[in-house]
């Protein structure tokens, strides 16, 4: 039976009946005496719905004002942080290819075995994919020119000519099959960052590289030193012996008409491959590279790696 309802009052203090537990199950879904279901007649579950509709109105109309407001204040090209202010800061790292990530910085494999040394190229095809193919860029690399040593406008970008890279090619296998294997080497791009360039040829750090000062020092205007100069060598004395001579392709830096990075469309990162002329076989060879600009941050710590990246190579 329901409750009692002496006089009109609902008695909630009396000892519910006992029913079997299939009962109690069933009651509990449907009371046919109290005409509830679980628990509430249908007048309560209508008001109880009618809160929870209003409440989830406002909540979605208040979440819709809020993200209407951020999206406002947004710009799709324009980080609201940069540099300094945001996370990632205002000291750009660098990055190489071929890059295994199950292997991590290593490079390890046998001028003969084919299946090593596809591996190797194929990472280093993917990675120059777009360069080579500007369908596989957002706008399709409508907005890339020919820069030169000028600077383009702000929605051009300069295209990168793969063919700068010399013999560090496709065609080539980037030497990996000759035993001279060509690491390309690229600045991490950083939104609004501005290099300050190691210009002057009288003014350069002095444990910057020789072969990097004598390059320098052989350019004859200003513009081919405007640049942020990158450099290889090895970690350790061991390694400085191991690794053997090196060429840089086109040159040891990234041209001044690549900066600063803005968000363009179809924008591509410039290159440098470096080619390893004559590594030890049967060592494990350290390497660092780095970039020289007055405004890079560089620490010898084998932890950070502030603007350098780490990799290590062994022709077996």
């Amino acid at each position: 039976m329901g409750a009692d309802k002496p006089n009109g009052v609902v008695n909630y203090s009396r000892r519910p009946p006992k029913r079997p537990f299939i009962q109690n199950v069933q009651y509990s879904i449907w009371n046919p005496e109290d005409r509830t279901f679980l628990g509430r007649t249908p007048k309560r579950w209508g008001v109880i719905g009618l809160i929870y509709l209003v409440m989830y109105i406002c909540i979605i109309i208040f979440f819709s004002i809020c993200m209407c407001g951020l999206m406002a204040t947004m710009d799709e090209r324009v980080p609201y942080f940069t540099l300094a202010d945001s996370i990632i800061g205002d000291n750009p790292g660098m990055g190489h290819r071929p890059l295994v990530f199950e292997q991590g910085a290593l490079i390890w494999y046998h001028p003969s075995n084919s299946t090593q040394v596809k591996k190797y190229v194929d990472n280093i095809n993917q990675f120059l994919a777009p360069y080579e193919n500007k369908s596989l860029l957002v706008n399709g690399g409508v907005n890339q020119k020919e820069c030169g040593n000028v600077k383009p406008p702000r929605d051009v970008v300069c295209s990168f000519d793969l063919s700068q890279l010399g013999p560090c090619s496709r065609e080539n296998d980037y030497g990996f099959t000759n035993a001279t294997p060509c690491i390309i080497i690229k600045l991490n791009r950083l939104y609004a960052w501005h290099p300050h360039f190691y210009d002057d040829p009288g003014d350069l750090p002095s444990n910057m590289p020789p072969d990097i000062k004598e390059y320098i020092n052989s350019t004859t205007t200003l513009q081919e030193r405007q640049k942020v100069w990158l450099s290889c060598m090895g970690e350790r004395p061991a390694d400085v012996e191991a690794l053997g001579p090196l060429k840089y392709w086109p040159y040891p830096g990234l041209s001044e008409v690549y900066y600063p990075y803005d968000n363009t469309a179809g924008y591509l990162s410039p290159l440098v491959a470096v080619q390893l002329l004559k590594p030890k076989w049967h060592q494990i060879i350290n390497i660092r590279c780095r970039a020289w600009a007055r405004n890079v941050r560089y620490t010898d710590s084998l932890k950070d790696r502030l603007g350098s990246t780490h990799l290590e190579i062994m022709i077996d």
